[in-house]
């Protein structure tokens, strides 16, 4: 069993979600520096929906998964981070499919102790851009890279933005309302393919004006997910369950202010050359915030 194998599950596990080396860049990237609050958003009157529309920000991602296997009595650990400068614009008019929108890539700054070939490969991503549509209940779709060898390189840790922005009834949200999806998404990418299906609950709970301001939505889901590849030429299959909770905050005006996800997932990695089965536990916690 080779630490490459964890990365591979960090791939298919997160890439459905949220979702997972290019040239050299001279450059060096943004620093890690704490964001400053950005100005209150407008209120809304309670009897106002929220919609996602035009408009630009710049954000701070923090992404970190922590990755454990087991293979007989051998447990073998691995912690990857980082901190993701992103620009999203929205623009308009919608098309039968959603707002063309743009991810640009700023930088992405490793945290310390990511081991350093993935490290290497994090920081050289600079004016990676995802073009697509966001479709009125805020997913990404249609997403295609501007250079897909590179967003392959980092897909552990960057995904594909496809459940970037919290997912909203079709028709907006207002306070206390409530609602459940199913949504199934497949991601191929290399030598690897895997498909997640969702259950959603979620609630729009109140304006708050402490702290961050904006609708407060809280969502926890369970999903099924399966894949299979080959890592290091050799094909295997996987299978697992997982469960996630977040909370996001948005403005009157459907910008996305701020949110958090803590998503666990078990699964059991098979090797049918070898004839084994290795379980892996993932844990991803992702922070959003709007810089100034």
């Amino acid at each position: 069993m080779t630490p490459r194998l964890l990365l591979v599950v960090t791939a298919l596990a997160s890439g459905c979600a949220s979702g997972r080396a290019g040239p050299a860049a001279t450059a060096t990237p943004a620093p890690p520096s704490t964001p400053t609050t950005p100005p209150p958003p407008p209120a809304a009157p309670a009897s106002a929906s929220v919609h996602y529309g035009p408009g630009a920000l710049r954000y701070l991602v923090h992404r970190q998964l922590n990755i454990q296997q087991t293979l007989g009595d051998q447990v073998q650990a691995q912690s990857l981070g980082a901190r993701i400068f992103v620009t999203m614009a929205i623009t308009g008019p919608a098309d039968s499919v959603g707002y063309p929108t743009t991810f640009s890539i700023d930088s992405i700054v490793a945290d310390s102790g990511t081991p350093a070939p993935i490290a290497d490969n994090i920081v050289k991503v600079r004016k990676l851009v995802f073009a697509g549509r966001v479709a009125r209940r805020g997913e990404f779709v249609n997403a295609a890279p501007s250079d897909s060898a590179l967003a392959q390189s980092v897909a552990q840790l960057l995904g594909n933005f496809r459940d970037f922005l919290p997912r909203l009834p079709a028709d907006g949200v207002k306070p206390g309302a409530t609602w459940t999806d199913t949504v199934e998404t497949t991601q191929k990418g290399g030598d690897a393919t895997s498909s997640r299906r969702a259950t959603i609950h979620a609630t729009a709970t109140a304006w708050e004006r402490a702290g961050v301001s904006g609708l407060r939505v809280e969502t926890s889901q369970s999903y099924h997910v399966t894949g299979s590849g080959k890592n290091a030429g050799q094909p295997y299959e996987l299978s697992g369950e997982g469960t996630a909770t977040g909370t996001a905050f948005l403005a009157a005006d459907g910008r996305y202010m701020a949110g958090e996800v803590r998503d666990s997932t078990a699964l059991t990695i098979r090797l049918p050359v070898q004839g084994v089965s290795v379980p892996v536990v993932q844990v991803a916690r992702t922070a959003v915030s709007v810089l100034p």
